[in-house]
C-alpha cells in the first residue's frame, strides 16, 4: 500500500466512525444539522491532511469531486420538480431550491473514494481494470448510501419500486456516474483547474439523462 493510499483510508475510516457516531448520539439535534457539519469537515479535513502529507493527486481528486458535487445538485432537483421520483425531507438544514444545501458538497466523499480505488487498481493491473473498479466500487458506495442515508431519512424515493428503500432504476446511471468520475478525474489531471468545471457539468448532466431514460425504461416499460 503506498503512502497516499493509506492515508485516504486511514482518513475515510476515521471520518466514517466519527461521522456515524455523532448521528447515532446527536440526541435532539437535527440529522440534517449533523449532516451538514460533517461534510464541512470532510472538505476541511481533506484539503488539510492532503497539504500536510504533500499529496497532490489527493487535492486534485477532491478539487474534482467538490466541483461535481456542486453540478450534481441539478440531477437531484430534476428527479425532485421534473420527475416527482424524489424527496428530501425536512431535516434542520438550508436548502437550495427542492434539495437541501449539503448535497451540493456530500457527492464530493464518494467521488474521492471511488477515484482513489480505481487508481489503485490502476496503478498495480492498468486502466481497464482501474475503469471497471470505478463501476463496481459505485455500485457498492452507492448502494450502502441508498440502503442507509434513505433510513435518517437524507432523501426519499417516492412512487417507484423500492428493495430495502434502494430505487433499482437509478442502479445503472449510477454505474455510468462512477465510471465517469474516474474518466473525469483523468481527462482533467493534467490541466488547469478551470478545466474541471465543463468536465463536471456534463458529467452531472449526462447522469441527469441516464437517470431519466432509466426512469423511463424501468418504472413506465419493465415494470409496469
Amino acid at each position: 500500500m503506498t503512502p497516499l493510499e493509506r492515508d485516504l483510508v486511514v482518513f475515510h475510516a476515521v471520518f466514517l466512525t466519527v461521522a456515524i457516531a455523532a448521528l447515532v448520539l446527536r440526541g435532539g439535534i437535527d440529522h440534517g444539522v449533523v449532516m451538514t457539519y460533517a461534510v464541512l469537515v470532510y472538505h476541511l479535513g481533506s484539503v488539510a491532511v492532503s497539504t500536510w502529507r504533500g499529496h497532490d493527486r489527493w487535492r486534485r481528486w477532491w478539487t474534482f469531486g467538490a466541483v461535481l458535487s456542486v453540478f450534481m445538485v441539478l440531477p437531484d432537483a430534476v428527479l425532485v420538480r421534473g420527475l416527482g421520483v424524489l424527496e428530501f425531507p425536512p431535516d434542520g438544514a438550508p436548502n437550495l431550491g427542492p434539495v437541501t444545501a449539503y448535497m451540493a458538497g456530500l457527492w464530493a466523499i464518494p467521488t474521492v473514494v471511488i477515484v482513489g480505488v480505481a487508481e489503485a487498481v490502476a496503478y498495480r493491473r492498468g486502466d481497464r481494470a482501474a475503469a471497471i473498479t470505478a463501476a463496481l466500487v459505485a455500485v457498492v458506495v452507492f448502494g450502502v448510501a441508498e440502503a442507509t442515508l434513505t433510513l435518517l431519512p437524507v432523501w426519499e424515493p417516492v412512487g417507484v419500486t423500492t428493495i430495502g428503500g434502494f430505487a433499482p432504476y437509478i442502479l445503472l446511471p449510477e454505474v455510468l456516474l462512477g465510471w465517469m468520475m474516474f474518466a473525469g478525474a483523468r481527462w482533467t489531471r493534467t490541466g488547469r483547474a478551470i478545466a474541471i468545471v465543463p468536465v463536471a457539468a456534463g458529467i452531472a448532466l449526462t447522469y441527469t439523462g441516464a437517470a431519466a431514460v432509466s426512469w423511463l425504461l424501468i418504472e413506465r416499460g419493465l415494470l409496469s
